[in-house]
């Protein structure tokens, strides 16, 4: 997956056209700095349509506001009671846009993301020049405070073992495809041929769902670390953690409740076994059976530090592990609750969501 570390192939001139597709629904705490991150990237054409989907704050002024003094900025905005049914906010408000332009490619980045000026240039020069026809990268996660320091990249790295997320590189593996909505970028002609988001209208996980789709028509699909081009911050409180994870676990497994169940259950037998297998060692005085515990702990823990840097945070929340670990399942259980009802609640709207 550090696909963006290799040698870029030099592009074609004149360089293929991007337009920059970002779905805002009340952002206005984060929608400035993505837009100003966005303009400063270095790529030779590109412009930019951002949609204002339904936002009940500021988002849509402070958009106006931007684009008035920014010629290659474009607002749109979906008026309240403009979604049609069957559609989720954010597929339709990308179905409306992606109609409007002409480009070569096409670059989705989400609201809340912020770029490195060089990012769109490391991923054309990968994607164009290694002929990809869909690149998507996982950013390195902004945590602010010490519970999303601790939960945030576990709760990520869940996923990542979950889904077997690097075999999205595996041509041979057409049934594993994973995706990154916050930063996706897509051949044009390739997104047209699928169906675009209209495709995965009522899916609650469209990045995934899209990755699928566009891997299952064999067309090339790669996932890549791009911590250092681009960072978000997902969730800053509980309830949108809650909400967010649950949308994520529950999406992405269709509602099958087993791969949520089975990490629940390796969480318990591979995780949480570690301390108590300590402890029976001490107590017994068994050395081999301490010995083979403590080797567990640490090597359970190195491995999560890994994951903890790999996000951009700490390694040294891995020491905590009970704690992070103990969220994580309380997460995946309000995922089950989602695949049980099917009900999801995302951004101010609720979706009923169809069984796999």
């Amino acid at each position: 997956m550090r696909l963006l570390h290799r040698k870029t192939v030099p592009l074609p001139e004149p360089a293929p056209s991007v337009v920059i597709l970002i779905p805002a629904k009340d952002e206005e705490e984060r929608i400035a700095a993505c837009i100003e991150s966005v303009l400063k990237q270095d790529y030779a054409s590109f412009r930019i349509v951002a949609i204002d989907d339904r936002s009940t704050d500021r988002t849509g002024e402070i958009l106006d506001r931007l684009a008035k003094d920014e010629a290659r900025l474009e607002v749109l905005h979906v008026p309240h009671g403009a979604l049609p049914a069957g559609w989720t906010g954010k597929c339709h408000a990308l179905d409306m846009a992606w109609k409007r332009t002409t480009s070569d490619w096409i670059f989705f980045v989400d609201s809340d993301v912020q770029l490195h000026p060089t990012a769109l240039s490391k991923m054309m020069g990968q994607a164009a020049g290694r002929e990809y026809d869909f690149l998507s990268v996982m950013t390195r996660l902004e945590c602010e405070t010490t519970w999303e320091r601790l939960i945030l990249p576990l709760a990520a790295g869940a996923v990542t073992i979950m889904y077997t997320v690097s075999m999205t590189n595996n041509d041979s593996r057409p049934r594993n495809a994973f995706a990154n909505g916050q930063a996706m970028l897509v051949r044009r002609s390739v997104y047209a041929a699928v169906g675009g988001h209209e495709a995965v209208k009522h899916l609650i996980t469209e990045d995934v769902e899209l990755a699928r789709l566009i891997k299952s028509r064999d067309y090339k699909t790669r996932l890549a670390l791009g911590g250092d081009i681009a960072s978000t911050r997902m969730y800053s409180t509980a309830g949108q953690m809650f909400r967010g994870w649950g949308r994520i676990y529950s999406g992405m497994s269709r509602r099958r409740p087993w791969r949520i169940l089975g990490a629940i259950a390796f969480l318990f037998a591979c995780g949480f076994s570690a301390y108590p297998a300590i402890a029976w060692g001490i107590v017994t005085g068994e050395r081999g059976w301490l010995i083979a515990s403590i080797a567990h702990l640490v090597l359970m823990t190195g491995a999560l530090a890994c994951i903890y840097r790999w996000s951009g945070n700490a390694m040294r929340y891995a020491v905590l592990f009970p704690f992070a670990a103990g969220a994580v399942v309380a997460l995946l259980a309000f995922a089950l609750k989602w695949c049980a009802s099917g009900k999801v609640e995302w951004r101010g709207t609720q979706y009923k969501t169809d069984a796999a």
